[in-house]
């Protein structure tokens, strides 16, 4: 399919799906939520098949990153979208678009077709730009460079948040003072740039809830807090096998006093709409008994859909569940 017919097949699909219309995301009840889209739910209408060999693609996203760019879908649309699908604001993601991170003219378009559609920008998920963490203090200083672009650009596009992953090496206690020592220099730029620094729980300590709570700890900078996935709580690598959790409920409530974006992940979805494996409830009550009213971003990740009713199906799910939480 080319690309400029993707966005009206989407068209396609959300009239006969009976989409709602746009509604405003600013809740009156302190015990709710707002709720945007996640770009990364697209990530298969954008990348085609140039993700099926992981390691090429890795290779090709600091060496030809448009090359990645595969699919039917431009980074872009994602705003058009939004709208359709009645939501007013997107999270985005680096690696979808990893070479045009300061290419003003493709952000200016971007940023414009945002605009022509009424989407604001949230987070900016960042992704491949070295290891914050790294026991090697030459490459947490490389890292931090390699970020301060990304933060410029969130701030260029509109973004408030920006998200970065707490990577690196050694023992936990190791990669604890590492990810301090880069997280405070980080944290203090994004500040005097008008962005809110949040680290997701995403593979390796950070999915341990309680590691993740001690780092943020550590740091104790106003300006620093948690992008709570409510999903990612295996430990170790991504492919460890059989994968080591940590207790979601458990670190829901770790990680709640920190939270100031949530990843609402989907798989799958039961016949009454519930999510496979995550009880929504349960788990957004965690963390708006604790006070969080911020967004939860939708993203759906699994392949028994196509991405837009995927993406529908998440958003319905949240918007039941936020509604649940205020009668409750």
């Amino acid at each position: 399919m080319q690309r400029r017919t993707f966005v009206k097949a989407l068209s396609s699909i959300a009239a006969a799906s009976a989409i709602p219309p746009l509604f405003c995301n600013v809740q009156a009840n302190s015990k709710s939520f707002d709720i945007a889209l996640s770009q990364y739910s697209f990530h298969r209408s954008i990348f085609g098949d140039s993700q099926k060999n992981y390691q090429k693609f890795i290779q090709l996203i600091h060496s030809d990153p448009d090359a990645v760019l595969a699919g039917p879908m431009d980074p872009r649309e994602i705003v058009v979208i939004a709208r359709k699908l009645g939501v007013g604001h997107v999270d985005l993601a680096n690696i979808l678009w990893f070479g045009h991170g300061q290419d003003k003219p493709w952000l200016n378009q971007f940023k414009t077709m945002a605009k022509d559609n009424d989407v604001g920008f949230t987070c900016l998920m960042t992704d491949e730009l070295g290891q914050l963490g790294s026991s090697d203090k030459k490459q947490r200083l490389a890292a931090i460079e390699k970020h301060k672009p990304w933060v410029e650009t969130a701030a260029e596009i509109g973004c408030f948040q920006m998200r970065v992953n707490a990577y690196g090496d050694g023992t936990y206690l190791e990669q604890l003072e590492q990810n301090a020592e880069s997280m405070i220099i980080l944290a203090e730029y994004t500040q005097n740039m008008g962005i809110e620094l949040v680290i997701e729980n995403h593979g390796h300590p950070s999915s341990n809830a309680a590691w993740l709570a001690m780092l943020i700890e550590k740091v104790n900078h106003p300006n620093l807090g948690v992008y709570t996935d409510l999903d990612n709580f295996f430990m170790g690598g991504w492919n460890h096998s059989p994968q080591r959790r940590y207790d979601r409920t458990q670190g829901l409530i770790d990680l709640a006093p920190y939270t100031r974006g949530v990843s609402a992940k989907t798989h799958g979805f039961k016949d009454n709409g519930q999510e496979l494996t995550i009880d929504y409830f349960a788990a957004l009550k965690i963390l708006t008994d604790a006070g969080f009213s911020g967004f939860v971003c939708g993203e759906f990740e699994g392949k028994s859909l196509p991405e837009m009713l995927g993406s529908q199906a998440t958003l319905d799910l949240l918007r039941k569940t936020r509604k649940q939480i205020q009668n409750s």
